[in-house]
């Protein structure tokens, strides 16, 4: 199963449910990719709501760009040593910018709700392991998002 730590480091309101009931659907929609991924034990990680100064020093930091982005994803399944807390594996941070993603989702046309929710399972999948760095990757990731979210 999977878990989140849902913080909000801004003044401004996000629905940790409708981030739970993803979570869950993320669960349902991979299952046998998860438990296999984390050789079936429970993996937990945290949401963390910022801003666009909060991100940008994050993306500056660790990814070397000046700028604001609209979500980080660290995820720690590939990169260490397997760290287990009472939940289970700890896999991954996801920092979102509410700035970055209420101006994303003006220029969509949909809401600031929806948007979050697509940043979210974004990150979610670079938890898991996914990426984007070619068409085929970016077409797997996309197809995983969709069934998702829809």
């Amino acid at each position: 199963m999977l878990y989140f730590n849902f913080i909000n480091e801004t003044n401004r309101k996000v629905q940790k449910s409708n981030l739970m009931q993803l979570v869950d659907k993320t669960y349902v929609v991979m299952k046998s990719y998860v438990d296999k991924k984390l050789k079936g034990l429970d993996g937990q990680f945290d949401c963390i709501i910022v801003d666009d100064k909060t991100i940008h020093k994050i993306n500056k930091e660790h990814r070397h760009k000046d700028k604001p982005t609209d979500v980080i994803t660290f995820a720690y399944l590939e990169v260490t040593d397997w760290e287990t807390v009472e939940e289970g594996l700890v896999v991954g941070d996801i920092f979102i910018s509410i700035d970055t993603a209420e101006r994303q989702a003006k220029e969509k046309g949909h809401s600031l709700k929806r948007e979050i929710e697509i940043l979210f399972v974004h990150g979610v999948l670079h938890a898991l392991g996914f990426d984007h760095n070619n068409d085929e990757e970016e077409a797997e990731m996309e197809g995983w998002a969709k069934k998702i979210l829809d």
